[in-house]
């Protein structure tokens, strides 16, 4: 039999050597939209092209040419092997796809934290916390009560699993352009980019150190999407070291007090209006509110406990400092309104009337105790619109003022169409043109000057009708024969702000249009009066109290609005306020309101019980200007001014041990 030769095996083929190429097409794109971003957020916050500004633009463009000369050296780890290109497998092409991935994704952030900095006036990551800060499970509480629309969420959901899909295709179509060209970055030039950028930008911060103004400085560096410094000077007016801690003196003392039998129980009325800022309330825009503000008592400066509402309510409806609220979130037997509990023991039945879900960051059990065990009636709609159930909120709170006997009742009104996005109910025609139709987030408010005139219309509109429904309140309360013998307050949990200082809505800033809130106290038998002075939310509940005749002082850490009436009818004793800023990122902001200043401090810590350090941040007059860092002879005054008080200033802060 004849032999074959056997056939000769294909001689394998050597696998390549050296450096791939990087995408390069992609890192462009990401410099471009970082040194965009973040040369619109410097300009934001210098105003005009000057050393100062351009340092920061100079510090932008190194970090930008730090993160890329790092971005390309993880690039060509993953580019390069003993072996060959590390593109030659599945799992390598992977792995490279999903870097690209990450910052094609990055890239879009970039964008979308423009958007959401220029709206709320604070970042994509604080947003995302805001999010999920009722967990995951609470994802749709959260988009309900920031009043956005259900579909702006689905909507959200789509983009993002559209954009991954985009993301994978675009990675791909980028790195075959780059390839064209095989400009080759290996990781010994990478390394030298990083140690290049880093030097340089040690050389801008430290030259900028004794020119620049910390303070803008340090704006921008919470600014710009980012960003960091190596070396910056503190910008601060004075710092001290502190130790935070909860007061013992609330629940289980409080509780456990006597309490003396009450000679008389008048009616106890709270109604809170959502996002309800001090100069909304006009003859104007809200005449009943107006009128009824003339029959009570008013204020100067009424501040609100915290500039979102879960703080606001906590602070108003259990007289304690929202400090501590994620803290007492977690602990049960902390949870429950000492003050409403003790109303429970004397006697008193408590009614909820709501338009908003107190399930919301959990407010049903830290206000009225767990599982709402503090409540005996609840009335909360199942209308999905929040105008429809402020209307059926309102009709309720009528009927049953129509039909219970007087006294021993306390009744907690919450009404919700002034959220943004601004609503009113049907048949209502809006007075104030013009006005946006809705309330989108994605136009440029604080530069677009029509835009938030509309906006501004499309609240007036909604506070209009909320109006109308407040006037159907007080009709019926007249009718009830209750006016004159209950204590009423009516109130905004927090205020609203329109750009005036860089950020709309709540939560953002401790500016006084987030601050200062629509505020009236009618108490029976009292001539009415507008003080002067400063009153505090958490003022309401001593001063509920001393109407009753009940001395809170050793539970509660408010002060009686009747304790500080002196002899001239208008004028009150010297008070400070304390509000709380919603959500922090870099510290635990909160401000001081005086009666001709407010001064903002900052824990260092987002968590204020592992804070250690308090820092005097700025000092702005009634209009929100800064007075302690301008040019002006009263600068310096203030500034030592506030540094003498701050001694005094400190000892009413009783969680703070020096």
């Amino acid at each position: 039999m004849a032999l074959r030769p056997m056939a000769s095996a294909p001689t394998p083929t050597p696998p390549a050597t050296g450096q791939g190429s990087p995408n390069t097409v992609l890192w462009g794109i990401f410099a471009l939209t970082e040194i965009g971003v973040g040369s619109f957020f410097v300009m934001h916050v210098h105003r005009r092209l000057g050393l100062d500004a351009g340092l920061g633009l100079a510090a932008l463009f190194t970090r930008t040419a730090l993160y890329v000369s790092f971005g390309l050296f993880l690039e060509s780890m993953l580019l390069r092997s003993a072996g060959g290109y590390l593109t030659l497998t599945r799992t390598r092409r992977g792995w490279i796809h999903l870097h690209a991935v990450v910052l094609l994704l990055l890239t879009v952030a970039l964008v979308v934290d423009l958007f959401v900095f220029g709206f709320a006036g604070y970042h994509l990551t604080t947003a995302l916390r805001i999010l999920f800060s009722d967990g995951p499970q609470g994802v749709g509480k959260v988009v309900e009560a920031t009043g956005l629309p259900t579909s702006v969420a689905l909507g959200a959901g789509l983009g993002l699993a559209v954009g991954l899909g985009l993301a994978v295709a675009l990675s791909k179509a980028t790195r075959r352009l780059s390839q064209r060209r095989q400009v080759v970055v290996s990781r010994r030039s990478a390394l030298l980019g990083i140690a290049v950028s880093v030097a340089v930008l040690a050389i801008v911060e430290t030259a900028g150190y004794r020119v620049r103004d910390p303070f803008l400085w340090e704006r921008e560096i919470k600014s710009v999407p980012l960003a960091f410094a190596l070396l910056r000077p503190p910008a601060e007016l004075a710092s001290l070291q502190v130790v935070v801690h909860k007061p013992d003196t609330l629940h289980r003392r409080a509780l456990a007090a006597e309490v003396p039998a009450l000679a008389r129980k008048p009616d106890i009325f709270i109604v809170v209006v959502e996002s309800l800022r001090k100069d909304i309330v006009t003859t104007e825009v809200m005449p009943e509110l107006a009128k009824f503000s003339a029959e009570g008592w008013t204020f100067d400066h009424a501040a609100t406990t915290g500039n979102v509402t879960h703080f606001s309510w906590y602070g108003l409806l259990s007289g304690t400092y929202p400090l501590f609220f994620n803290e007492v979130k977690t602990v049960p037997e902390e949870q429950g309104s000492v003050p409403l509990a003790t109303l429970r023991r004397l006697g008193y039945r408590i009614r909820l009337f709501a338009t908003p879900d107190t399930a919301y960051q959990n407010l049903e059990s830290l206000v009225f105790g767990p599982g709402g065990n503090l409540l005996d009636t609840k009335f909360h709609p199942a209308e999905h619109l929040p105008a429809d159930r402020d209307r059926l909120v309102v009709d309720e709170m009528a009927k049953v003022l129509g039909t219970e006997p007087h006294g021993g009742t306390v009744y907690v009104m919450a009404l919700d169409s002034t959220h943004y996005d601004y609503a009113w109910g049907p048949g209502y025609k809006p007075a104030f043109q013009p006005y946006a139709n809705d309330a989108s987030f994605a136009r440029r408010y604080e530069v677009d000057a029509a835009a938030r005139k509309a906006l501004w219309n499309r609240y007036r509109n909604s506070a209009a009708w909320m109006d109308t429904l407040l006037g159907r309140f007080f009709d019926a309360l007249r009718a009830s024969g209750r006016m004159d013998d209950s204590v009423v307050v009516v109130t905004g949990d927090h205020g609203e702000a329109f750009w005036e200082h860089g950020s709309g809505t709540h939560g953002s800033d401790l500016g006084g249009e987030q601050l200062d809130v629509g505020f009236v106290l009618r108490l029976p038998a009292q001539t009415p009066i507008h003080f002067e002075g400063v009153f505090s939310l958490l003022d309401v509940m001593p001063t509920i109290y001393s109407e009753l005749g009940v001395d809170a002082s050793a539970w509660l850490p408010g002060v009686p609005v009747q304790k500080r009436r002196t002899e001239v009818a208008s004028v009150l004793l010297p008070r400070s306020a304390l509000t709380f800023q919603g959500w922090n990122s870099q510290g635990f902001r909160f401000a001081l309101t005086q009666e001709d200043r407010r001064v903002v401090m900052e824990l260092d810590r987002p968590n204020p019980l592992t804070a250690r350090r308090l820092v005097l941040r700025d000092i702005t007059d009634r209009d929100g200007t800064s007075v302690a860092f301008g040019d002006g002879p009263e600068a310096p005054r203030v500034y030592h001014q506030v540094l003498h008080d701050l001694p005094t200033l400190l000892d009413g802060m009783p969680f703070l041990d020096q």
